[in-house]
């Protein structure tokens, strides 16, 4: 996520004489690419990407900890100046709001007060031009703290008009399916289940928590009395909830990747001092305040031979120290540090430590070694090789590659597909249990390119066999589909049976696991299941001697019931005998197939007599299926 951040706002943080130009090089050699600097108005506005694990510098506060690490670990001249604000909020108990909680899990940390006698007005100039130079436009003074303070500490905090929360009662709880809500931005969202919202004490819901609050509860310049809230959500949560309603936000960014609870309170107090010297307002309200999840401190292990092992250096004890204490770590005892509140969730084991330590001495330091010993052989996933094997037969053969988007319509999905909570468009609304359908698509589309047409997908397909049995992710196997136009059934067929050979699979033994579809239209189709015949396929190539007697050749022309499938007829006739050598598909009229059969016995020369005696096998096992020979 890339975030504008003015250098004149920094130092409000830091001091220090360093140029821009300076600090973007060295923040992105140690913490975060700078990726452009603008010039505005006399000001140095930096363009950052910070990563994803890093929520605590989406602030102008968290990049200026960076900075101050950075400058300070390379010598440059770099105090600390910003200073926690001690002033008390001077808090009476005139006005009160009942909140109720259905689970703590939801809101780790819940803090608010109520501020009365508001007047509404144009932001000071510092504020309005801050805001400007990172994307946000003012609306006002109690709007642009909020605004202000989610940009300078990374902490989105939102204001209730106090007397629109009808009954002065806040139910936090998770949404039911279904319900509606209508955001600041005037539109109806109809919610999911699962999403956090609050809830008045008359069932009106009045925020779309770590969203955006509700139209119905807004400030305007009728309000005379705000509720300053601050808090934490659930990330998990917040992010779901973004993501299925297609809504971003800029506090929905921040939430997700975590606030810092330790700073939560401090933001409290200094937004409201803020919104009273903006606006005149004073407190009327406690200190509303639940610690729902109490921050036990974390303390991780400095393991120094790590650190010099990874790193291919001696880095001193001192030093090491005095890189952690630049980055906000405590020293303890027995070489453990006490991680900052705002590193909480993105520092948990000795590697960490190792990481922030080497990231800040410069990667660029490092010695460069090329890797001795032997280069390690890895053995090629099974799968893949197959793959790969797979990919040169067809092209070969003269078979296009098709890669179809694995969410389509519900037309082309399948049986009982999975249907995405969060469709791009409402012809990608679930997953696709088969690849046929959409191949088929793309053919009809490509109708025109030559009489021939031959087109093959390799890709998984999505069952919802792994969500019954409990499991987070469907069931997907891998399926293999060939699709073609004008390609007679003998010559499909020949594709599919030369597969086969290419696997090391005997074919007789899956034609009962896949059968040929006839499109109509000149168009057939196959779909195999790929997962399976890369398991059993094999490079090994058996050997079959020659032998010295001679095979009996004779063609047989059967009438074959319609329900009956050519693979069933196949089967049958080869489980007959093992006499029987060879079996090749000749002719089909109507319902009548013509087959070729070759009948070998290894042991003796075979005589007229023996092949009379598989025939009657034949015509008595294929009757079973009601399949008889043509008189």
């Amino acid at each position: 996520m890339n975030i504008s951040i003015p250098y004149s706002w920094l130092k409000d943080y830091i001091k220090t004489d360093v140029k821009a130009e300076d600090v973007a090089n060295l923040l992105s050699l140690h913490s975060f690419s700078v990726e452009k600097i603008q010039h505005v108005g006399g000001d140095d506005i930096f363009e950052i990407e910070v990563t994803p694990n890093r929520g605590d510098a989406l602030s102008v506060l968290g990049v200026a900890r960076e900075v101050y690490a950075v400058l300070v670990s390379h010598g440059y001249k770099c105090e600390w100046v910003k200073n926690k604000n001690e002033k008390n909020m001077n808090l009476v108990d005139k006005d009160s709001v009942e909140v109720v909680i259905s689970d703590k899990s939801l809101v780790p940390r819940f803090t608010a007060i109520v501020m009365e006698n508001v007047k509404f007005a144009p932001s000071p100039k510092l504020i309005k031009d801050r805001l400007e130079k990172v994307g946000i436009r003012p609306l006002g003074n109690v709007i642009d703290v909020t605004n202000y303070m989610m940009i300078d500490r990374g902490q989105p905090m939102h204001v209730f008009d106090y007397d629109k929360i009808l009954g002065h009662k806040m139910i936090v709880r998770e949404s039911l399916e279904g319900e509606v809500v209508t955001t600041l931005d005037g539109i109806e969202r109809k919610l999911p289940g699962g999403v956090i919202v609050i809830e008045d004490g008359e069932g009106r819901l009045i925020d779309l928590c770590g969203i955006m609050g509700a139209k119905n509860s807004e400030v305007d310049e009728n309000t005379k009395k705000i509720l300053l809230f601050v808090q934490i959500y659930d990330p998990g949560k917040i992010r779901k909830a973004s993501m299925s309603l297609g809504h971003r936000t800029d506090a929905a960014l921040r939430f997700e990747k975590g606030i810092d609870y330790g700073g939560v309170l401090e933001a409290l107090r200094d937004s409201a001092q803020m919104i009273s010297e903006f606006s005149g307002a004073v407190p009327s309200s406690g200190l509303i305040d639940f610690e729902n999840i109490i921050l036990v401190p974390k303390t991780v292990l400095i393991d120094y031979e790590k650190i010099n092992r990874i790193s291919g250096i001696e880095i001193e004890k001192d030093k090491v120290l005095e890189i952690l204490k630049s980055l906000g770590f405590e020293a303890g005892s027995d070489n453990y540090v006490k991680v900052p509140t705002w590193r909480y969730d993105d520092i948990d084991i000795p590697e960490d430590i190792v990481e922030e330590v080497v990231r800040m001495y410069g990667y660029y330091k490092l010695p460069i070694k090329l890797p001795s010993g032997e280069i390690p052989v890895r053995e090629t996933d099974k799968t893949f090789y197959w793959e790969k094997v797979v990919r040169y037969f067809l092209k070969y053969a003269g078979f296009f590659e098709c890669y179809n988007y694995s969410a389509t319509s519900l037309k082309n999905a399948g049986e009982n597909p999975i249907k995405l909570a969060n469709p791009l468009n409402e012809d990608m609304t679930h997953l696709r249990t088969s690849l046929l359908p959409q191949l088929d698509n793309v053919l009809d589309k490509n109708q025109s390119y030559s009489e021939k047409i031959k087109l093959f997908e390799l890709a998984n397909v999505y069952f919802k066999d792994g969500l019954n049995s409990g499991e987070s992710l469907p069931y997907q196997p891998l399926r293999l589909a060939l699709v073609t136009k004008g390609v007679d059934y003998n010559e499909f067929k020949g594709y599919i049976t030369s597969l086969f050979e290419i696997l090391g699979l005997d074919s007789k033994k899956y034609f009962g696991s896949y059968s040929i579809v006839d499109f109509g239209g000149q168009k057939l189709g196959v779909e195999l299941d790929f997962s399976e015949l890369a398991k059993n396929a094999t490079k090994d190539k058996s050997y079959i001697p020659l032998t010295s007697f001679n095979s009996i050749k004779e063609d047989l022309t059967f009438e074959v019931p319609e329900k009956v499938l050519y693979p069933q007829v196949e089967k049958v006739i080869l489980e007959t005998d093992v006499r029987i050598f060879k079996l090749e598909f000749k002719d089909i009229y109507k319902n009548y197939l013509t087959f070729s059969i070759e009948y070998l016995d290894n042991k003796k020369q075979i005589s007229s007599e023996d092949t009379q005696d598989i025939r009657k096998k034949i015509f008595k096992n294929l009757e079973k299926i009601g399949v008889k020979l043509k008189i």
